[in-house]
């Protein structure tokens, strides 16, 4: 083995030293951004994002999903950032997205698709991955280098003005492009195992998915997790199922909440504008559900509820079902009547809307 000079020994040595220096701590944290940096990227943008969307007008949805968001945080084994912020931004796009230190957000038009709370819960979780494995960050440090971000917490100061809006720039382009395909492996991995750990259905995300596609094939409308720069759509669902599967051996539908769900997003606006900034006039329309009766179809249910038989494709795929598929007796479907909600309005069901001390739900019997 050749003698290595003293001099070369010297040199290695202060290469490893600074290697160690300026290496991340671990293989999720960012070079040249700290904690504080993070969170003034996304204090700063969450007012931003406030403006451009518009936040959704009803607190105990707003509470809602808040509380489903804060539980799955509660289940993390490091947080990464001291707290989280979950908001409904009033917006028909179906979409969900998450800012550096902690604020993720669901469209009116995601909570639409979303069919039970297992799948919400999925989703969530999978922007909370973007956010614990710094994928917002990381992706800006590629785009507009480290400079700027190193300004910490002066980031979002009025006085750095040129500065904010480059950043912000920067991550309204990332909400709207994704961040790859690895990073949403990454986080639909961990949206999969949080939402386990919180006491969901692992299958929660894959079914969400199998909806949107199914969504994406009749509209044309896409998700954001659907552009081109994230994985194939087909790779994902199958990948989420396969994981789901070898968590647990219950049916895809135990601990899936559904009609827990389905009662708390009664009401919900649907459609509409996309953005404050939005002035074109829309029909109002709402989310309701009808309890599937004997002898009931999709094309009997729509004749009968919405008065046109052909809106029968429109409520299977609302609900994720095939077309070929056929409701079953006693079950809960979304359905879009026109209008707006009453909220005194009752619809008489069996009490199975679920359980959970965590949330401060009515009792579970059922689903």
């Amino acid at each position: 083995m050749p003698k290595i000079s003293k001099n070369l020994k010297t040199h290695l040595s202060l290469f490893l030293a600074l290697l160690v220096l300026f290496l991340p701590l671990d293989s999720h944290s960012v070079p040249f951004i700290d904690q504080e940096a993070e969170i003034a990227m996304g204090k700063g943008a969450d007012r931003q994002i406030s403006q451009q969307y518009g936040i959704y007008q009803d607190k105990e949805l707003q509470i809602y999903v808040n509380r489903i968001g804060q539980k799955l945080v509660s289940q993390l084994s490091d947080k990464v950032f001291p707290n989280y912020y979950f908001r409904i931004v009033d917006s028909s796009e179906i979409n969900a997205f998450a800012l550096p230190g902690g604020y993720v957000y669901v469209t009116l038009g995601l909570l639409a698709m979303v069919n039970s709370e297992a799948e919400l819960a999925g989703v969530l979780g999978h922007e909370i991955g973007h956010i614990i494995f710094h994928h917002g960050a990381k992706q800006m440090v590629r785009s507009i280098g480290s400079q700027v971000l190193a300004l910490g917490g002066a980031i979002a100061s009025p006085k750095n003005a040129g500065q904010w809006l480059v950043v912000s720039s920067a991550m309204s382009q990332q909400i709207l492009l994704g961040y790859g395909r690895e990073a949403e492996i990454e986080s639909d991995q961990q949206g999969i195992l949080n939402s386990k750990e919180a006491g969901y259905s692992p299958f929660g995300m894959s079914n969400f998915l199998k909806s949107l596609r199914r969504k994406e094939i009749m509209s044309g409308q896409s998700y954001h997790a659907f552009q081109a720069s994230h994985p194939d759509t087909r790779d994902r669902i199958v990948k989420a199922h396969l994981l789901a599967g070898r968590m647990t051996h219950a049916p895809e539908n135990a601990k899936s909440f559904r009609d827990r769900y389905l009662n708390r997003i009664r009401g919900l606006k649907y459609e509409g504008q996309k953005h404050a900034g939005d002035r074109k006039r829309y029909q109002p329309q709402y989310i309701d559900y009808y309890e599937v009766r004997e002898g009931d179809t999709f094309q009997s249910i729509a004749a009968k509820e919405l008065g046109d038989k052909r809106k029968d494709l429109d409520i299977s795929v609302l609900n994720g079902r095939r077309e070929s598929s056929q409701p079953e007796p006693g079950s809960l479907l979304k359905i879009v009547r026109k209008g707006k909600f009453k909220k005194n309005k009752i619809l008489q069901l069996n009490p199975d809307f679920g359980s959970d001390p965590a949330l401060g739900l009515p009792p579970l019997q059922n689903n």
